[in-house]
């Protein structure tokens, strides 16, 4: 999606790591975040997009036992969880080709306490993505003015395989060139839990307590401490 700055502008900024008042110090240089769910409620969002595909199609709209799936997953894979027919998904398909997805993002909410993390982190630590979403990524960041603090955004639009395939991880080590143990990374989802498994980084989980995870937070605040 976007491409990281050159190593060496970005190489003071990148340090990270200082004492805690345990006197820990975390050495973490990335702090990698999910979208939805993380930097946005975004559930009404998903299930007002999705439902308007299928009315459009002449189907029924997303049900409650559906929302969590489209909620993790890429618009293919999400389309096609919920239309198994095979000609219900190539329209479908079609149609997603011509929407306009900034109608949509009136309906996204970003979490308390999100712009100011993201202000002061940035003057120490790089700061990317990995999300599942495609092409309305970049247009979700321009219109609440988020792209400013990422210095690399990775979309299922940018991989052959989508998380919780380890390539969005993968991208963000190489780009940096750090180790997994110097990545924080920040999701709300099983897809995210197995992401940051499979990839040995520093996993946080964002108002999901049932993940496995490092830490479990529910305000952005609660970041500070081991940054």
């Amino acid at each position: 999606m976007s491409q990281p700055h050159r190593h060496g502008i970005r190489h003071n900024r990148c340090a990270g790591g200082r004492s805690t008042e345990d006197g820990v110090k975390h050495a973490f240089r990335v702090l990698a975040f999910d979208c939805d769910g993380v930097l946005f409620d975004s559930r009404e969002a998903n299930t007002r997009f999705y439902t308007h595909i299928l009315e459009v199609i002449g189907r029924p709209p997303v049900r409650p036992d559906q929302q969590g799936f489209i909620h993790m997953h890429p618009v293919r894979e999400s389309l096609r969880f919920l239309l198994p027919d095979a000609e219900d998904f190539r329209k479908a398909w079609e149609y997603t080709q011509t929407i306009d997805f900034k109608a949509f993002n009136r309906y996204l909410t970003p979490e308390p306490g999100l712009i100011d993390f993201l202000e002061s982190a940035r003057a120490t630590h790089c700061i990317a993505m990995a999300t599942n979403r495609t092409v309305s990524t970049r247009d979700v960041l321009d219109h609440f003015n988020l792209a400013q603090y990422f210095d690399l955004v990775v979309s299922a639009s940018d991989v052959r395989f989508p998380k919780p395939h380890p390539e969005s991880m993968e991208r963000i080590l190489d780009a940096f060139q750090v180790r997994p143990e110097q990545v924080l990374y920040v999701g709300d989802s099983q897809v995210d839990e197995a992401l940051a498994e499979s990839t040995g980084v520093f996993f946080v989980a964002y108002k999901n307590p049932s993940l496995r995870a490092s830490l479990h937070i529910s305000h952005f605040s609660q970041l500070y401490p081991i940054i």
